[in-house]
């Protein structure tokens, strides 16, 4: 039996969803807070809910069986796991390029169909998703 035939899978679509929303808020929240507390020890702390957030966006993207979104939710765990491990200073558009990105993840999510499969762009995300690595990577310098 197909666990997508039965009323099961659109009760954990529902329940995905009305996550979802608790989760982006969350991480929406936490870049405010990391952008205030950047470069400080409040900064690590800041970061844990914010990473636990992108996590468990994660772990559900997966058990609905979203493998297309479940890399940009890994990407997003990284960068809050980074900045859970050591203090930064932000590059000047780093936290508003996080903010679009985690804005943009919650439109793309908002596209989800009862069958399980969002139907909008993925490649705008993409390439924020690779925008904030490469200044990552040059803030971790």
């Amino acid at each position: 039996m197909d666990f997508k035939e039965d009323g099961f899978f659109k009760e954990l679509l529902s329940i995905f969803k009305a996550e979802t929303a608790e989760h982006i808020q969350a991480m929406l929240s936490g870049v405010d807070e990391l952008e205030r507390t950047q470069g400080t020890d409040q900064q690590i702390e800041a970061a844990e809910p914010v990473h636990r957030a992108a996590h468990s966006l994660k772990g559900a993207a997966r058990t609905i069986g979203l493998a297309d979104v479940e890399p940009i939710c890994q990407s997003l765990e990284t960068f809050f796991s980074v900045m859970k491990r050591q203090k930064m200073t932000f590059a000047p558009d780093f936290a508003n390029t996080l903010r679009k990105t985690v804005r943009n993840l919650q439109a793309l999510l908002d596209t989800l169909n009862e069958e399980g499969k969002v139907t909008g762009d993925k490649a705008e995300l993409t390439r924020q998703i690779e925008d904030l690595q490469s200044k990552m990577v040059t803030m971790a310098r």
